[in-house]
């Protein structure tokens, strides 16, 4: 399975390094390798090649976000994600962006009812952050405090 994002070593926190090909995707996947890094446990679920599948994600969460850049945006949006997992007992593993601009997006959260985490993120950090565009592919490094 080809995964959306790598997991950067750091002494204490968990750091992901996250790729799209647009910032739409970029976005999606940084959501997808949030809740796919901290391990979610599903009922109906399976690990594959490290990676939770779910047949159905049934559990949808409509969010709206505005900030003043796109980093702010990107760290909004994943702690949003956060709480409502958090709220709701659940792990979005996919989202569907329904209207997004560097400061602006609607999306919608698309997830599973959990019984636990490996572990748990408390919060999403504005360490490091910067979203860049190399080779024509936008990146950013996430760090999250765990």
């Amino acid at each position: 399975m080809d995964f959306p994002y790598s997991i950067i070593p750091h002494t204490a926190d968990l750091q992901v390094h996250v790729e799209g090909k647009t910032l739409v995707d970029l976005f999606r996947n940084a959501l997808i390798a949030m809740f796919q890094s901290i391990k979610p446990e599903a009922p109906d679920c399976e690990y594959r090649d490290n990676f939770l599948v779910c047949q159905f994600l049934p559990q949808k969460h409509i969010i709206k976000i505005d900030a003043i850049d796109k980093e702010v945006l990107l760290v909004d949006f994943l702690s949003e994600a956060l709480y409502l997992s958090d709220l709701n007992n659940e792990a979005y593993l996919d989202v569907e962006i329904k209207d997004f601009s560097e400061n602006h997006l609607v999306a919608e959260l698309h997830g599973v009812r959990i019984d636990s985490f490996e572990n748990e993120i408390k919060a999403v950090t504005y360490h490091d952050l910067h979203i860049e565009k190399k080779n024509d592919r936008w990146q950013v490094n996430i760090v999250f405090d765990i």
